[in-house]
């Protein structure tokens, strides 16, 4: 594994190779049903689990798509230990730990990178032969209207997350498709009511993904006198999930999960290189471990940590091109399982 202040995502886009979903403002679904521009094939294989397709098709084929999620990583801790036996290594310890940082990252432009992601998603399902309605389409209906919005905002301006020691912004293409979740209708709770969709003449679609840059990792090792840990940190960028989750007309069935198209492997290396990445600082215990070494020869176990911190300064080029790799290549999948969704 290995500010934007004129930026634009010329590179970004160019993945993306879709017609701006956004500029369409037509209200009514014959204007969203225009031919798709064709779509550039994914560069990735990204094995996906697939859960009643079939919504799909509940409303005519005609799809709502009002927004889209993106969470990109600004800062985490990775950690590890490895012991060895008394008897094969003296009842030694050895322990890692690695803490980093992103700096790049503003508002405008992770809205940048969500509103691409957005129109690559819109244009790849309309390729597999569906009409699909966007946020400009249906913004001025009362259920749109009417739905709150995220408030919440962190020191970019942005909702915040944790998951897995790891913090995370959370970007749409724009405030207003920053929809509020809840807890018993998660990203679908402002367009539910008693568990069926406000929305009757399409299907919604809400994709969502998290991608982690810098990748970070951690590796441990013992032999007959020796034991090890080390924490790694690299400049690339890793899709860490995606899910594309929908809400039809509601069924009795089997329960197989959420319906939608998710991610099976949780990490998904998606680029090499998103940015540069610095060591700010040593912060191993040197005087802990010379204590503990000499503690050792009196027969205490001998505990040997190591700890660094990181800076990834991302390259916005690179990591748009990182972040659009992964989408399109999730998207595909999506369109695919569309494409073949029967009744």
């Amino acid at each position: 594994m290995k500010h934007l202040h004129a930026f634009t995502l010329t590179a970004a886009l160019a993945l993306a190779a879709a017609t701006p979903a956004h500029a369409q403002t037509a209200p009514d679904a014959a204007a969203s049903a225009a031919a798709p521009a064709a779509v550039s094939a994914p560069t990735l294989k990204v094995d996906v689990q697939v859960v009643n397709p079939e919504d799909l098709l509940d409303t005519n084929k005609t799809l709502l798509v009002p927004t889209l999620y993106l969470s990109l990583l600004t800062e985490g801790r990775v950690s590890a230990g490895k012991q060895s036996g008394f008897f094969s290594g003296g009842n030694a310890t050895a322990r890692a730990a690695a803490s980093y940082k992103v700096a790049g990252l503003d508002k405008a432009y992770a809205q940048q990178l969500a509103q691409a992601a957005y129109d690559d998603f819109v244009a790849q399902l309309r390729q597999a032969g569906y009409t699909v309605l966007t946020y400009a389409d249906v913004k001025d209906r009362e259920v749109l209207r009417g739905a709150q919005r995220d408030a919440s905002a962190g020191p970019l301006g942005l909702p915040t997350s944790s998951e897995g020691g790891n913090s995370y912004i959370l970007a749409a293409p724009s405030d207003e498709q920053l929809f509020k979740s809840g807890f018993a209708g998660g990203a679908f709770s402002e367009f539910q009511s008693g568990g069926k969709s406000r929305i009757t003449d399409a299907t919604i679609v809400i994709p969502h993904f998290t991608f982690n840059a810098p990748q970070a990792w951690t590796e441990t090792s013992s032999g007959y006198k020796s034991v090890s840990a080390e924490a790694n940190i690299a400049e690339g960028m890793n899709l860490l999930w995606a899910r594309a989750h929908w809400m039809g007309q509601p069924k009795s069935r089997m329960m197989r999960g959420i319906p939608g198209v998710a991610t099976k492997a949780q990490v998904v290396n998606v680029s090499e290189k998103a940015g540069a990445v610095t060591k700010t600082a040593d912060t191993t215990p040197q005087t802990a471990n010379a204590v503990s070494t000499v503690l050792s020869l009196f027969g205490a176990g001998n505990v040997q940590r190591s700890s660094s911190e990181y800076l990834l300064t991302i390259d916005r080029e690179a990591y748009a091109r990182g972040v659009l790799n992964g989408v399109r290549s999730f998207n595909a999948e999506v369109a695919r399982a569309a494409a073949a969704a029967t009744p």
